[in-house]
């Protein structure tokens, strides 16, 4: 069977959690042929990982490259394009309604349509979205104390937006099932490849791509006018995929209640689990000689380094001679932010017990450096730190985010969990953990027991191999219901 997968920001140009699943899926189906098309910011990113045989093709679309050459001729697909973004934006812009979700789809698929005889990218390279946006913001009613959009924000809000919208310019080759490994740009390729192709296709979900989204903006400085601009689009988009896509596989039910809120079917949808290999993830029986906590993960703002920071200046008032080690790589775009982590570090008394260890060859040598595993994200899917540190039969501390509470068995206290951004809740469970050997030791047998039961690989494996298959299978029983005659009409010879 070929496989055509479409992953952004991660594998295999990324390590982290998603990239570790998309390795698993592609080297444990060694039956498959497996090609990547991978969304990455301006496709000179080199290859974080050893491709397996099996994975026979990588292609890099850079979103956030140079734009292609502006296209200013008139033609009637130009024209149908620029109708296509004012539909678009008027509907994104307008009330959460089913008409409205119609709409958008509806000027979606025009954009896919026109995509045939000219380029998307290279239309929105001369003018963008920016005109149909402000028509569309202008028709509306601006909330009471709220200052209408301006140009100069449409500016900004179009150059998010139309970089996503370039997407539809993406073919992707011949394949027998398309798999999305995520919603928003990632989605809308794969989607777009099943409406122009029929191929089925499959959309997993590890964090809630339009919650991480909020969470990114709400963040940022930027004015109510863009947020809710941008916004409107990315909801717009990720109800659209989870009406589209016939086959939703959420790594956690977490996932699966905002999907449904969303507007996916219950039937669309179907929980897998992510799976850890327990002949990789061996018990470790030592521990190191000073009391050290271990985070292991990319250094990125929704792991929330703030508050596991601040939660160590606390824990360091009990235990004094405590260690944090931070295992992870810092994209370029999160420099600034490791910094300021650093710094506030400094600040709270704690930088010269806080050490930065970067990459690590694989997340074993962080859980090795640890007495206990920590985890303090605002947003998770079904992290594979906690599975895997639970897998070794270390303690974990965690922020009750995403599928984080499904990784654990609160019945037998696998591992602690604590609300997020509580920097004393998180202290008080580390103090717990670091300051009895037998508790701690105890939790780490129950997790791994635990983890045994509930997160197999091969499990895991053989869940997608069933889907991919069963995805085959109801096109292949679509087509026959098509073109083969009923019984009673054949003629007997």
């Amino acid at each position: 069977m070929r496989i055509a997968m479409v992953t952004e920001g991660t594998y295999p140009m990324a390590t982290g959690g998603v990239s570790t699943w998309c390795d698993q899926l592609i080297s444990g189906m060694p039956e498959h042929d497996f090609r990547v098309t991978a969304v990455v910011a301006t496709g000179r990113e080199k290859m974080a990982w050893e491709p397996p045989p099996n994975l026979r093709t990588v292609r890099r679309v850079p979103m956030w490259g140079s734009w292609p050459a502006p296209l200013r001729t008139r033609s009637v697909h130009r024209h149908r394009v620029e109708r296509a973004l004012e539909e678009l934006w008027d509907a994104a812009l307008s009330p959460d309604a089913p008409e409205h979700h119609d709409r958008f789809a509806a000027a979606m698929r025009e954009l896919v349509e026109a995509s045939a005889h000219l380029s998307v990218a290279r239309l929105l390279a001369a003018k963008g979205s920016i005109p149909a946006l402000l028509a569309a913001w202008t028709a509306r009613e601006v909330p009471q104390g709220a200052r209408p959009l301006n140009v100069g924000e449409a500016v900004t809000v179009c150059g998010l937006v139309d970089r996503t919208l370039a997407l539809v310019d993406t073919r992707l080759d011949e394949a027998d099932v398309v798999h999305a490994t995520g919603n928003g740009p990632a989605a809308l390729i794969g989607m777009v490849h099943t409406w122009r192709t029929g191929t089925p296709g499959i959309l997993t979900e590890h964090g809630v791509h339009l919650r991480e989204r909020y969470l990114a903006l709400g963040a940022s400085d930027m004015s109510w006018a863009v947020r809710r601009a941008v916004m409107a689009f990315v909801a717009a988009l990720c109800r659209l995929a989870y009406r589209e896509y016939p086959r939703i596989l959420p790594v956690n039910r977490f996932n699966a209640r905002w999907e449904r809120l969303l507007g996916a079917g219950e039937q669309q949808i179907r929980t897998v689990v992510n799976g850890v290999d327990p002949a990789t993830y061996t018990p470790i029986d030592s521990e190191p000689d000073v009391p050290t906590i271990s985070f292991v993960g990319r250094i990125d703002p929704l792991k929330d380094l703030e508050t596991l920071v601040r939660a160590f200046a606390l824990v360091r008032q009990d235990v004094p001679d405590a260690r944090l080690r931070l295992f992870g790589p810092v994209q370029r775009s999160n420099i600034p932010y490791r910094d300021g982590i650093a710094a506030l570090a400094d600040e709270l008394g704690v930088g010269a017990a806080v050490t930065w260890e970067g990459p690590s060859a694989g997340s074993r040598p962080a859980f090795e450096a640890g007495h206990v595993i920590a985890l303090s994200s605002i947003s998770e899917g079904l992290p594979f730190t906690v599975v895997e540190a639970m897998m070794c039969g270390r303690a974990t501390v965690n922020t009750d985010v995403g599928g984080v509470s499904e990784c654990l068995d609160p019945e037998q206290r696998t591992g602690r969990l604590v609300p997020a951004r509580d920097p004393r809740a998180f202290a008080d469970a580390c103090v717990e953990l670091l300051g009895d050997d037998l508790l701690r030791r105890r939790t780490g047998r129950l997790a791994r027991e635990h983890t045994l039961r509930k997160f197999d690989l091969q499990v895991c494996l053989d869940n997608y191999r069933r889907e991919y298959e069963e995805a085959v299978a109801t096109v292949v029983e679509a087509w026959r219901t098509v073109h083969e005659e009923p019984v009673a009409m054949r003629k007997v010879s």
